[in-house]
């Protein structure tokens, strides 16, 4: 009887390490040594094939899974926000925002999309956030928003009276909050949608595809 009790604990044993191993996979820590970049890593993306890309403070860091190679932002600040998006990293730091782009030797080059607007940066501008909604990129700034669509190249920005504009996306929509007064929701003006006394809409260009409206909600 003994011997049948102990049989069935080493086999619970197995069937618990195995369990166990399933539910944890390797976890690999990369030191400051190993990808030879700054100590502070503020944003991450992953392109479709598999390479990871963080802003880091010393520049762009770029993962193959093997090697890490850094790419120095284009005025020498802290990266704070990446986004790959279709064979395009997009990219914020301290007054300066744009992409990056493969060229045929593999090397990401840099192009600025600040040539693109028609007004002043606000000033010490930095882009904390990067996200993509119908054709259109938003740049998340400490004041404003800025909106690139990749159709017609041209920007728009929203400000913000708050200190930080947070931008987020929740059910394929996008929402940008200020603080003390609300939740503000993106969408194509193509689509109809409903709205409650009290709010007000801004258009900020577009194509003849895609233009982008926000709706502010007021707090009761």
């Amino acid at each position: 009887m003994t011997k049948y009790i102990y049989k069935i604990r080493f086999l619970l044993l197995l069937i618990y390490g195995f369990v166990f191993a399933q539910e944890l996979p390797p976890i690999q820590n990369y030191s400051i040594i190993d990808y030879r970049g700054g100590n502070q890593n503020w944003s991450i993306s992953q392109s479709d094939n598999k390479i990871i890309y963080v802003g880091n403070n010393y520049g762009l860091l770029e993962f193959d899974g093997a090697k890490w190679t850094m790419y120095p932002s284009p005025n020498r600040s802290d990266i704070r926000s990446v986004k790959v998006i279709d064979n395009l990293i997009y990219t914020g730091c301290y007054m300066e925002f744009g992409y990056w782009e493969k060229d045929e030797y593999g090397n990401l080059i840099y192009s600025s999309l600040l040539d693109k607007l028609k007004i002043p940066l606000e000033e010490d501008e930095q882009f904390w956030n990067i996200l993509e909604f119908e054709g259109l990129v938003l740049f998340q700034s400490l004041q404003s928003i800025y909106v690139y669509n990749v159709i017609n190249g041209s920007i728009s920005r929203i400000n913000s009276k708050s200190k930080r504009a947070e931008i987020f996306s929740l059910d394929k929509s996008i929402y940008f909050q200020k603080i003390e007064e609300g939740i503000f929701k993106f969408y194509s003006a193509n689509e109809i949608w409903e709205t409650e006394p009290g709010e007000f809409k801004v258009f900020i260009g577009g194509s003849s595809d895609t233009t982008l409206e926000a709706d502010f909600v007021f707090k009761n």
